[in-house]
């Protein structure tokens, strides 16, 4: 009888592993990670170099990133570029979304650059311009939000989007060329307070293995594709 072999792989041992379960904000490895929900059952563990995995069941909202948060002093034309070399495997059950994450101020904006997303592609309405990006295409929006969480406490603010026209969970994302086509499309750009890779839920359930997550900050801006 021939002997069979084991399929399944090999079970990670993150026992030594920061483990977060509730909202919380820190630094370590040299990068900064956050988790933040309003309710239900949420894991993430720090797996170094600015990795991470995370489980989510029974939420409303959640958000898993680790990335860099700026001091709100500095434009990213001040910053210089900022890039995100990133590898994820993405295992979404319902709505959630896989993306690069921040807020700026002055205006206080929320902004999502999503490459890839469970069962609904956000945010469910007419793009207001395409633009292409790292030799792909996105569809970019501008939604509103009133009386919401934010860095600022509730209140009402914009969200800006640049939504991938197909799915990907690898690859590099130069995060200041989408500024740079929000702003030609007239979506105005404030002080940079945060630019993490981020896998949000909404409602759902999921896990995700944070591969790859360099983030590469100041050298020179890509200018981005626009249409003719």
């Amino acid at each position: 009888m021939k002997e069979e072999k084991d399929s399944h792989k090999p079970v990670k041992d993150y026992s030594n592993m920061t483990t977060l379960t509730e909202n919380t904000i820190g630094e370590e490895d040299g990068c900064g990670y956050e988790l933040w929900k309003d309710s239900g059952d949420t894991t993430m563990v720090l797996t170094g170099n600015g990795t991470f995995t995370c489980e989510w069941k029974n939420i409303n909202n959640a958000l898993f990133r680790r990335g860099t948060k700026f001091d709100c002093t500095q434009t990213y034309r001040e910053i210089g570029n900022i890039a995100v070399d990133y590898e994820v495997d993405y295992h979404p059950d319902g709505n959630s979304y896989l993306c690069i994450y921040g807020w700026t101020r002055e205006p206080l904006v929320e902004y999502y650059i999503v490459e890839s997303w469970g069962s609904w592609r956000p945010p469910g309405k007419e793009p207001i311009g395409t633009i292409t990006v790292d030799g792909a295409g996105y569809d970019v929006y501008r939604t509103v939000r009133v009386n919401q969480p934010s860095i600022d406490g509730n209140t009402t603010f914009e969200q800006y989007w640049s939504v991938r026209q197909e799915k990907s969970t690898k690859g590099t994302v130069n995060i200041a060329s989408h500024f740079v086509a929000w702003e030609n499309l007239g979506l105005k750009m404030g002080k940079i307070y945060e630019a993490s890779l981020t896998v949000e839920g909404y409602q759902s359930t999921g896990s995700a293995e944070v591969l790859k997550n360099e983030l590469i900050v100041g050298k020179e801006i890509i200018e981005p594709k626009l249409p003719d």
